[in-house]
């Protein structure tokens, strides 16, 4: 009976063995194949913009620190869902939005900053700041807050050619002042667009575009999953998929091109006013809990050319997407990071 229970004791110890190195070299190959699909991934978007991301003409590269630009995580404008907002070019001037957080006893509120520079010279024009009057839900902890809070956002123009941003409501922003508040759009134009539903269980997936007599136009994705979509101009979109394709569409449906991404992490960068030319943000991240980003390539698109134009490779890293703003011609690009503002001339 000893003996009997000795061998049951050495064979769970063997089996227990066992199975902690079969846990080892799963663990070990599961990583390995993270690591490998990770370095893929960079080394195809490196290779897709290699001819593309030669020396850039920077025209300019201003320190935002110095007037108060936030470096924190907190009060970063560097978010994948509003960076591309936070920056506008005009015909001469730069414009750049972000908040300040600070306490008035235990209540959190948010001061909003504008500052405008010039588009030749990059120095500071203006700066200017408004009291926190768009408070958050009292229900919410601030981080929430932060997360559904809206603006401050910039945009150019209104159709006296003036930015005007976005907080609570609409604001009128003439040489480099709020002047007015206004519950409607003063960008107009910009309102006066199909609206476009999004499939996202079909396979495929459908975008379906509703116009203003009533009719709608589709588009077929050709694969699964969650699509988006913003507009270049008034009747063209691109669509990015979840099957490592964006299309660039006509509101009638019809399809202008298409490019290969290779899965990586895509976000919208602005567009020129003219429609010709867009931006997208193709970033590579690494998984994890949490996953961090490691490579961004900022990629001008050219409608007409049907592919990528220029691309640079970010350093240092934003904390979610860098800033993005395209010139009305599309022949200068602006790029914020690291509280730094580069005006980058492209080629025709």
């Amino acid at each position: 009976m000893k003996r009997f229970v000795q061998l049951v004791a050495i064979s769970l110890g063997v089996l227990l063995v066992t199975l902690i190195a079969a846990g080892v070299v799963l663990l070990l190959v599961l990583n390995y194949r993270t690591e490998r699909k990770h370095s893929d991934l960079v080394q195809a978007l490196s290779k897709k913009f290699a001819s593309i991301t030669a020396k850039a003409d920077v025209l300019w590269d201003t320190d935002m620190r110095p007037f108060g630009f936030p470096e924190d995580n907190f009060d970063t404008p560097y978010l994948n869902w509003g960076a591309p907002s936070t920056v506008a070019v005009s015909d001469s001037l730069v414009a750049v939005t972000f908040r300040k957080s600070r306490y008035e006893g235990k209540q959190l509120v948010e001061d909003g900053h504008l500052i405008t520079l010039s588009l030749a010279t990059g120095s500071v024009v203006t700066t200017t700041h408004w009291p926190a009057e768009w408070q958050r839900k009292k229900v919410l902890a601030p981080f929430y807050q932060r997360l559904i809070g809206v603006g401050p956002y910039v945009y150019c123009c209104d159709g006296e050619g003036y930015f005007y941003g976005y907080s609570d409501d609409y604001l009128v922003i003439k040489d480099g002042k709020v002047t007015a508040r206004r519950e409607d759009n003063p960008g107009g134009l910009i309102t006066a667009k199909p609206s476009v539903a999004l499939g996202t269980n079909a396979r495929p997936s459908t975008v379906e575009i509703s116009h203003p007599d009533g009719s709608t136009t589709n588009f077929q994705t050709g694969c699964g999953g969650v699509v988006h979509y913003s507009f270049v101009s008034g009747d063209v979109l691109v669509v990015t998929t979840d099957c490592g394709t964006l299309f660039v569409i006509g509101t009638d449906g019809h399809l202008i091109f298409s490019d290969e991404y290779h899965q990586a992490h895509i976000q919208f960068g602005g567009a020129s006013r003219n429609g010709k030319r867009f931006v997208l943000a193709m970033s590579a991240w690494h998984p994890g809990d949490p996953s961090y980003m490691t490579d961004e390539w900022l990629a001008v698109y050219d409608i007409a050319h049907r592919r990528p134009v220029f691309a640079w490779k970010s350093d240092p890293l934003p904390y979610l997407q860098s800033q993005t703003a395209l010139s009305a011609d599309g022949t200068r690009l602006l790029i914020g990071s690291a509280a730094h503002l580069k005006l980058i001339r492209l080629s025709n």
